[in-house]
């Protein structure tokens, strides 16, 4: 609130000071011999420009005006707007003898006559709307002054800027950070295996149910990465998971089981270092059962979910009391559940080599999980900040690396460019507290309308030497300025 009556009262003394200097009106012709003093002064003044109009207020205080009877100040008003020039309705302000001669011998419609009562506090408030066919970038507000005498001979006239206002769009500009290159570019792939067996059975059957589809996916998926010339694989890992129906000790032995028959079958499939495989496995999938439950609405749900996160249960007692104590439900477990967790988990581990500029502007498109953080900075760096591409860019960053603050910060940027505050907001709560931060927030607050946020966040931008922000300050200050 502070700050607001700061830019109000800088606006009136400006004006004050400007209106004081230039209004001067002391004609000694025949009329009198005696020096009028002819102050007027503008309070409130403010404009306002939209896309289809323009428009002032401001208030007009002729308390110091010491008008004789015989005398007028006619006050005409005029905005410029780029190169347009409308002029406004006139008002004028009478003495005694001026204003009854107004009344019998002049057109009452095109003009607003006030009589001036000497020594008495009197103010009139101004207001008037153009039309425009487009917001305009700069408009002015100027004041025309004649001083009549009788039958409205001019004895003085006066024209001075009341005001300019600089409406042009507000282009905010960011401060990027570059990404630090990696030194090895370390990548994973994760996937999930259903491979169905046979009762007590751990050899793998392709042509068992649907495990030829199965067998089909997860070739493909792994043919990508073994055959890109770009990679070098460095690791595959398997993880079995047992459901949790029956013993226990032979749950596990199945689960190692099987994980091991999967890693030999992909073994015996590619060509590829026996030193690079590793298997674990879980022998029951509780963790799995228990995300179901919870996501159900299974009418026992909250029975069920104490029962299985009770650890002072041995699993074979889970299993028993859900079998005896909740048997329908246990059946509909057995149906919809329980073959799902029976699955392997496999992560393939790889590095990738890097890329020049070129080769990297065709991978974003195509797998830009190939790209580090700092390729895909140098590839944006090759489009127009704030197009398409460049934005797109850094959007597929963070999407790639969602933790990541340098990724954060320059996608927050790009979507400030585009005006998405919303995205932007999300990406800044991700971001570190650097001056590259700070004047992301800054323009984020004045995009969003907080003045006040704006100037804190641009200033302590401004503190921390952060590129662009005095620009951004003087873009506030000149909002500010028009907004109020």
């Amino acid at each position: 609130m502070e700050s607001i009556k700061n830019t109000i009262s800088k606006l009136y003394i400006h004006i004050y000071i400007g209106i004081v200097s230039l209004f001067l009106f002391s004609p000694t012709a025949a009329y009198s011999q005696q020096q009028t003093d002819t102050r007027i002064f503008i309070d409130s003044l403010d404009i306002r420009a939209t896309d289809d109009s323009v428009a002032v207020v401001m208030e007009l205080d002729f308390s110091d005006l010491e008008l004789p009877s015989n005398r007028a100040v006619y006050l005409s008003p005029v905005i410029k707007a780029d190169d347009s020039t409308f002029n406004l309705p006139p008002v004028a302000v009478m003495g005694r003898r001026q204003y009854f001669w107004y009344l019998r011998n002049l057109d009452k419609s095109t003009v607003t006559a006030l009589q001036r009562e000497n020594g008495k506090t009197q103010k009139y408030r101004y207001r008037y709307a153009i039309a425009v066919d487009s917001k305009p970038a700069w408009v002015s507000i100027w004041l025309d002054e004649d001083s009549c005498g009788c039958n409205r001979k001019i004895l003085a006239e006066r024209s001075v800027v009341l005001a300019n206002r600089d409406f042009s769009d507000y282009i905010p500009r960011l401060a990027y950070i570059s990404p630090q290159a990696e030194v090895r570019k370390t990548r994973h792939e994760t996937g999930t295996a259903y491979i169905d067996f046979p009762v007590n059975v751990t050899e793998i059957r392709p042509d068992y149910r649907a495990n030829r589809q199965e067998l089909t996916r997860i070739a493909a998926s792994l043919d990508t990465i073994i055959n890109d010339p770009d990679v070098i694989i460095t690791g595959i890992a398997l993880t079995g998971h047992a459901s949790p129906e029956g013993p226990y000790g032979r749950n596990a032995s199945l689960a190692e089981e099987r994980t091991q028959a999967l890693l030999q079958y992909i073994q015996k499939s590619y060509r590829l270092d026996n030193a690079i495989f590793s298997y674990g496995f879980i022998a029951e999938d509780w963790e799995g059962l228990r995300k179901f439950v919870a996501g159900s609405d299974m009418e026992n749900r909250e029975e069920l979910l104490t029962l299985i996160d009770d650890s002072s249960l041995k699993p074979d007692d889970k299993e028993r009391r859900l079998r005896t104590e909740y048997s329908a439900d246990f059946h509909y477990l057995a149906d919809k559940c329980l073959p799902s967790l029976r699955h392997t988990d496999y992560i393939v581990e790889y590095t990738v080599r890097g890329f020049d500029v070129e080769e990297a502007r065709q991978i974003i498109w195509e797998r830009p999980q190939k790209l580090s953080l700092q390729e895909m900075y140098a590839v944006a760096q090759t489009y127009t900040e704030g197009s398409a591409p460049y934005c797109e860019i850094f959007e597929i960053a963070v999407r790639l690396y969602p933790e990541d603050p340098v990724a954060n910060l320059n996608a927050a940027n790009s979507a400030l460019l585009r005006g998405d505050t919303t995205a932007a907001a999300r990406y800044l709560e991700r971001t570190s507290h650097n001056g590259e931060a700070m004047l992301a927030r800054g323009v984020l607050a004045i995009l969003k309308g907080d003045l006040d946020e704006a100037e804190k966040m641009l200033t302590r931008a401004a503190e921390m030497n952060t590129p662009n922000s005095e620009y951004n300050l003087t873009e506030l200050k000149r909002i500010k300025q028009n907004k109020y």
